[in-house]
């Protein structure tokens, strides 16, 4: 009897190590799948980009439809709730425009374009999770009448000169994220920063979740442009 019993407890010893070795091989692809370099990140033919790392295109009727690019929803990760002003709401280029939630962090993004709220994506509403993935297509948040476009448009890039300027907001945030660059930073955000990053040096889909909210907050106002 107790040799069966030794015997039952070494095969589950086993059994158990077996699911352990099997959930972290899981857990290694995931986060292989999900690694992150240049050619993961798009940039559509005839779509401006504005600093704080919004989008707009410009629909027939002369209005132009506003979201996050990207960049954005990638190093955010999957993005559970939005925040969006109403139909008639007035925007100012470079203002508070919608806010975005993702775990529980919150992040609010600036407005590319000044104009009234003519349109929401209630699919960013109802499943932004799902929507938010195709960031250029489904994910869009607002649709404004614009009131001073072509002002605006002279600070945004596109085409060719976007794709260098995401080159370098990619450079930019992987001195961020991984401490590459450790004087672009102050000291006690470096430390808190460089401990985020367990993946060999890669950027990695959802990266900003893995940070404290100090490094939040900094990438919320360098790169989003928010200083609110």
């Amino acid at each position: 009897m107790v040799a069966i019993m030794v015997a039952i407890t070494i095969v589950g010893f086993v059994v158990l190590d077996l699911v352990i070795q099997a959930v972290r091989g899981k857990r290694a692809r995931q986060e292989q799948q999900v690694r992150l370099d240049f050619s993961d990140f798009r940039v559509p033919v005839n779509t401006f980009f504005h600093p704080g790392h919004t989008w707009v295109s410009i629909l027939s009727n002369g209005e132009v439809r506003v979201g996050l690019d990207d960049f954005a929803r990638k190093v955010i990760g999957d993005i559970e709730a939005v925040e969006i002003p109403g139909r008639g709401k007035t925007l100012k280029q470079g203002e508070k425009a919608f806010t975005v939630k993702a775990g529980n962090k919150k992040l609010s993004f600036i407005s590319p374009v000044d104009g009234e709220v003519t349109g929401i994506n209630n699919l960013m509403l109802a499943n932004p999770v799902q929507a938010a993935r195709s960031a250029y297509s489904s994910g869009w948040i607002l649709i404004l009448k614009p009131t001073n476009l072509a002002a605006n448009l002279k600070v945004m890039k596109i085409a060719e000169d976007a794709v260098e300027w995401l080159r370098a907001e990619i450079r930019r945030f992987r001195e961020f994220a991984l401490g590459e660059n450790l004087h672009s930073v102050n000291d006690e955000l470096q430390y808190e920063v460089g401990r985020t990053s367990q993946d060999g040096g890669c950027l990695t889909e959802g990266m900003l979740g893995r940070m404290d909210e100090k490094a939040v907050k900094y990438f919320e106002e360098a790169f989003l442009g928010n200083k609110a």
